[in-house]
C-alpha cells in the first residue's frame, strides 16, 4: 500500500464567544485538514489548528514541502515516514509551522493504521482505560467579571463536571488572589481547581504568586511563566508545593526532556495538533511515564482522549469545545467522564456538510 495522493483544505472557525487570558483574545480557530489517500482506496484524515494567524502558511507547507516527502510511501510505516518529514524540513523545522503540518501528516497516517487494522486508535495505541475524567476550560477567562467567573464555575459543577480550570494574569497579583478565592469558596473543597497563566509572569512573580496561591489546594499551575524559561521553572516548581503543568507551547520531545530533567514540570501537556502527531506524542506521554509524571494534553479533545485513554499515566481530558459542532458524534459527559468512543480510526468524525460552512478559498 503506497500513499498515491494528499489533499489540503483550510478552516476558519469563528470563537462562539470571547476568550480572553494574560497574553491574547481567541476569536477563530484556523484547521488545515488533510485528506491522505493510498492506492488501495483507503484514506485518513488529519489535522492541526492555530488560534486565528497562520493557517494558511501551515496549509502551504504541507502541500508543498510535506505532501511531496511522503508520497510512495507505506503510510503504515509511520515512523519512517514521521522521520522522512522531520528530516526533510529540519533545516526550516523543528517547531512552529512545520510541527503543526507534521502533526496534520502523521494524525491521517494513525487514522489510515488503524483502518487497515480494523480497530480504534484507542485499541491499537494500548488501550489502557475505557474512560477519563474530564475537566473544563470553557470559562473561566480574565475578561470576566469575579461574579461571573463564579457563577460559570458553579454551573460546571451542576453540568456534571468535577474539575474546572480558571485563568489568572491579572495586573493585580491580589485581584489574581481573590478570583481565586471566590472560585473556591463556590465549587467547595472536594472539586479540582486548576490555574493557567498563559506565560503571563516572570519567574520571580510566579514564585511569589504560587506562594498567595497554595491555600487553594489547586490541582496545578499551567504555563506560569515563558516557555522558552526551563531554569525560571526548575526555580518555581523547587518553591511551592503545586504542580507545575506545561507543554502545549512545547513542539518536540527534546525540549520535554529538558524540562523533566530539570524536575521543571510535573503534568506534562503535549498537544497531538502542536507536538509532531501522534507518533511524537507517545514518545513524550511515554518518558513521562519513566519519570513518574502524569499527562493531561491541551485542547483538541475528541482526539486526546483516545490518546491520554490509551496510556497508564493519563490524568486528564480539558474540555473546550471548539470542534463538537463540526463531530458527527459529540462526546457525552457522564458523571464527570468521558467513555472512549470504539469506531474504528480515530474515534470521531467530521461532518462534512457542518465543516464546509467555515471553508476557507
Amino acid at each position: 500500500m503506497k500513499i498515491a495522493r494528499v489533499e489540503v483544505k483550510l478552516y476558519r472557525i469563528p470563537a462562539e464567544k470571547p476568550r480572553v487570558d494574560a497574553i491574547q483574545s481567541v476569536e477563530a480557530v484556523e484547521m488545515p485538514l488533510v485528506e491522505v489517500a493510498t492506492d488501495s482506496g483507503l484514506t485518513g484524515t488529519g489535522f492541526t489548528y492555530t488560534i486565528g494567524k497562520g493557517g494558511p502558511a501551515v496549509a502551504s507547507f504541507i502541500q508543498h514541502e510535506l505532501a511531496p516527502l511522503a508520497l510512495g510511501e507505506d503510510p503504515l510505516n509511520t515512523e519512517r515516514v514521521w522521520q522522512k518529514l522531520w528530516w526533510g524540513t529540519h533545516w526550516v523545522g523543528r517547531g512552529g509551522v512545520s510541527s503543526l503540518g507534521i502533526s496534520a501528516m502523521d494524525i491521517a497516517l494513525w487514522d489510515i493504521k488503524a483502518r487497515y487494522a480494523g480497530m480504534s486508535l484507542h485499541q491499537l495505541l494500548g488501550g489502557a482505560r475505557d474512560r477519563m475524567p474530564v475537566y473544563s476550560t470553557d470559562g473561566g477567562w480574565l475578561h470576566l467579571s469575579e461574579s461571573e467567573l463564579v457563577q460559570q464555575s458553579a454551573a460546571f459543577l451542576e453540568q456534571g463536571f468535577k474539575a474546572v480550570k480558571m485563568k489568572l494574569g491579572k495586573p493585580d497579583g491580589a485581584e489574581d488572589v481573590r478570583r481565586t478565592r471566590a472560585v473556591r469558596k463556590a465549587i467547595g473543597d472536594d472539586a479540582k481547581l486548576m490555574a493557567d497563566v498563559n506565560m503571563g509572569w516572570t519567574p520571580h512573580r510566579a514564585i511569589d504568586m504560587a506562594r498567595r496561591l497554595e491555600e487553594f489546594n489547586l490541582g496545578w499551575l499551567e504555563e506560569p511563566c515563558e516557555n522558552d524559561d526551563v531554569a525560571g521553572h526548575a526555580r518555581l516548581a523547587r518553591s511551592t508545593t503545586i504542580p507545575i503543568a506545561l507543554g502545549e507551547s512545547l513542539y518536540n520531545r527534546y525540549v520535554f526532556k529538558e524540562y523533566i530533567e530539570a524536575g521543571a514540570v510535573s503534568i506534562t501537556q503535549a498537544d497531538v495538533g502542536r507536538v509532531g502527531g501522534i507518533t511524537e506524542w507517545m514518545k513524550v506521554a511515554h518518558m513521562a511515564d519513566s519519570f513518574n509524571l502524569s499527562v493531561s494534553p491541551h485542547f483538541l479533545m475528541e482526539l486526546h482522549l483516545p490518546l491520554v485513554a490509551s496510556i497508564p499515566n493519563g490524568l486528564y481530558v480539558e474540555y473546550v469545545p471548539y470542534l463538537e459542532r463540526l463531530i458527527e458524534q459529540p462526546l457525552v459527559l457522564k458523571d464527570g467522564y468521558y467513555e472512549v468512543p470504539k469506531q474504528v480510526g480515530l474515534g470521531f468524525a467530521f461532518d462534512k456538510e457542518k465543516l464546509e460552512r467555515y471553508a476557507v478559498g
